[in-house]
This record gives C-alpha cells, sequence and structure tokens, in this order.
C-alpha cells in the first residue's frame, strides 16, 4: 500500500487531520523513508532518537534494525503509534521533547517539525551522538552547512561544525509529504569529527558562542566586551583582565560573522587561560 494511502486510512481510522499548529507534515514517500535508515548505517547495538514519529512510517523501518527511542507530542497520534506499531525495538515517549530528559541515544534518524528546528538542534548538541539523519527546511538545513561571510552563517552554524561534519545529502520536493510545506527540504547528515575535541567543556562553549552571535555585527572586541554579562561565571569575575584579553587577541577588529569555528575555539580556549 502506497504511504499516502495508509496515511489517508489512518486519518479515518483514528480520525485525525494534520496539525497546523504542531507544524505535522506527514512523510508519504517509501523512498525517502529508506534512504533515511540507509544514510545512518544502522547496527543492532545502536539506540536511535526520532523527533516527532507522527504515523510512524519512519519508526517501523527504524525498529527493523535497532531500538528506537521515539518522541510524539500528539495524544491522538500516540494512540496510533501505540496500536499500530510492533513493540519490539519500540520505547514511545508521549511528550515534548524539548522538556523532557535527554534518552541515551547514539544516532539521530528523524523528520522533526520544522517550526522548532533551531531548538531541536541545540537540545541534540546536548548529547554526544555519532551520527544524526534529519529532514529540515532546506533554508535551515544551508545554515548548517554555510561558511564564514555567508548571510547563513550564524551561532548554530559555529555549534554545528563544531562537533561535526556537516552535508547537505539531497534535496527533497515538497512532494513527499501531506500536507505539503511551503518550501522544499534537505536531507542533511552529520557525523561526529573524529579528531579530538578543542574545547573540554561543551556547554560553556555553547553559550559563549550564543552570546557573542548576539552581538554578531560588531567587531569580535567589542561583541564578548557587551556579551561579558552572559558569560561572567565563565570566565571569571575580573572584566577588566577579560577586556584586555579580547583587546590583545588578533582577530579583535574582525566580525563574528567573519570568524572560522576553529577561530571561535581557539579564542575560546585563550580567553579561559
Amino acid at each position: 500500500m502506497a504511504l499516502f494511502e495508509e496515511l489517508q486510512n489512518l486519518m479515518v481510522k483514528y480520525r485525525f487531520s494534520p496539525r497546523k499548529k504542531l507544524a505535522q507534515n506527514f512523510v508519504i514517500n517509501q523512498a525517502l523513508v529508506e534512504e533515511l535508515v540507509k544514510l545512518a548505517g544502522l547496527k543492532k547495538t545502536d539506540k536511535v532518537l526520532e523527533i516527532g514519529a507522527g504515523t510512524g512510517f519512519l519508526t517501523r523501518e527504524l525498529q527493523k534494525k535497532c531500538k528506537v527511542i521515539a518522541f510524539e507530542l500528539d495524544k491522538k497520534l500516540c494512540g496510533l503509534l501505540e496500536a499500530e506499531l510492533p513493540k519490539k525495538n519500540l520505547e514511545l515517549r508521549c511528550c515534548n521533547f524539548l522538556e523532557a530528559k535527554l534518552p541515551s541515544f547514539n544516532k539521530v534518524v528523524s523528520l522533526p517539525p520544522y517550526m522548532h528546528s533551531t531548538e531541536i538542534m541545540y537540545r541534540i548538541f546536548e548529547a554526544d551522538f555519532e551520527t544524526a539523519v534529519l529532514v529540515l527546511q532546506r533554508e535551515f538545513a544551508e545554515k548548517l552547512v554555510a561558511l564564514p561571510g555567508f548571510c547563513e552563517y550564524n551561532a548554530l552554524t559555529v555549534l554545528t561544525q563544531h562537533r561535526y561534519s556537516a552535508k547537505i545529502v539531497e534535496r527533497i520536493s515538497h512532494e513527499c509529504f501531506f500536507p505539503r510545506p511551503q518550501s522544499d527540504s534537505a536531507i542533511v547528515l552529520l557525523s561526529r569529527l573524529k579528531t579530538k575535541p578543542a574545547v573540554k567543556n561543551n556547554a560553556e562553549f555553547t553559550r559563549f558562542v550564543k552570546a557573542v552571535f548576539r552581538f554578531q555585527n560588531k567587531n569580535m572586541r567589542n561583541a564578548l566586551i557587551i556579551a561579558y554579562p552572559f558569560v561572567r561565571d565563565i570566565f571569571g569575575a575580573n572584566e577588566k583582565k577579560f577586556s584586555e584579553k579580547a583587546a590583545a587577541l588578533e582577530l579583535r577588529d574582525v566580525k563574528a560573522t567573519l570568524v572560522e569555528v576553529k577561530e571561535f575555539e581557539e579564542i575560546f580556549n585563550r580567553l579561559k587561560k
């Protein structure tokens, strides 16, 4: 049975329709589902996180490979998932992923709701996963792979490339979903870098980068000085010493949007000394 026909049958059986409020656009392309599973390179020992399981079309394919921890906020869809999916390899959590305690997982395969993409990315970056295969809005996906100087380059770009190799694998037509989203999508593959982390405390580095990009149109020296109140506890209470370090940076006159990921890491480590 084609996925669109199956979706229609499920909508009748469980009396639901896509909710715009929850940004529900259900995948109806089996080839796309299979491609996501293939890209993840799943093994029996893997634990996969899925955010927004929806009607479970992706979930059931993941279950055939390994354990799946699936989050779904919609109560009707949770009932559907509980009734329709096999119990094997499934841990279903009927709650808001952004508010829940992070489970233990090593891979992410998901078609998350586009309206919460930024928050979801920051949330999964709290974990140390190996691989993520995500379907995201194309414009958002381009932020994850952007280079310094491009308008898409922002704090999330830095924090993505700080720990992962990011690649847009394929652009996806809006015809793969029902209802059709207003823009096209893209498959993004994140692979954890094999090099030793340049920063010891990832949570602190995240706060630092986000604080600096609040003032991204200023040069690094001024951005750092203005951002200091947001990161005081990371770098110590001596504001004068912090300002002196900021003024001594080689990149002090360069805007944050032109600073490369490795340079952000170097600046952070220098300010921590």
